[in-house]
């Protein structure tokens, strides 16, 4: 296998492209590890003042709340320093911004409620929600295939379905 890399300073920040033959045999492999790669970042945070390395898999949100960045998991709240932008530059593409102090780990979704004024209301699997914010609307609909999606003024739930993402 031959690998050649070009660099390309028109692509955003993070964003790989491979291209191969159709029958590469190691493709899956590389694939494999450079999601793998992205999985094995660690965030601090800070709990019960003890700073803390959250696993980047274990996170279901970051949320800005009182000018502080917290991190949410299923077990706990940490707060950490970090700006959210700079944050957003580290996450992997399990994670989508829905407003400007939220960004959410889709892994963690357990359904979407579409409201009448045009957010969605997102439930995680720890029985948390949050809101979208309307301007985020058409990022979340593409990033999580929802562009066939309609309503007429009822509430729709719809349950995630994983073999969308």
């Amino acid at each position: 296998m031959d690998l050649e890399i070009i660099h390309d300073n028109n692509l955003p920040k993070g964003k790989v492209i491979i291209q191969s033959h159709k029958h590469t045999e190691q493709l899956p492999e590389i694939i494999a590890f450079m999601k793998q790669l992205s999985q094995n970042k660690l965030f601090p945070g800070k709990y019960n003042n003890d700073i803390y390395y959250i696993k980047h898999q274990d996170i279901i949100s970051f949320r800005i709340e009182n000018k502080v960045l917290t991190i949410i998991t299923s077990d706990h709240l940490y707060t950490s320093t970090q700006r959210l932008y700079e944050v957003k530059l580290q996450i992997s593409m399990q994670f989508l911004q829905i407003s400007k102090s939220e960004i959410i780990n889709i892994n963690y979704i357990d359904h979407l409620k579409l409201n009448k004024n045009g957010t969605i209301e997102i439930r995680f699997t720890n029985n948390d929600f949050t809101y979208s914010s309307r301007r985020y609307l058409p990022l979340i609909k593409e990033a999580l295939k929802l562009w066939n999606v309609y309503f007429a003024g009822q509430p729709l739930v719809l349950p995630l379905v994983s073999s969308l993402l």
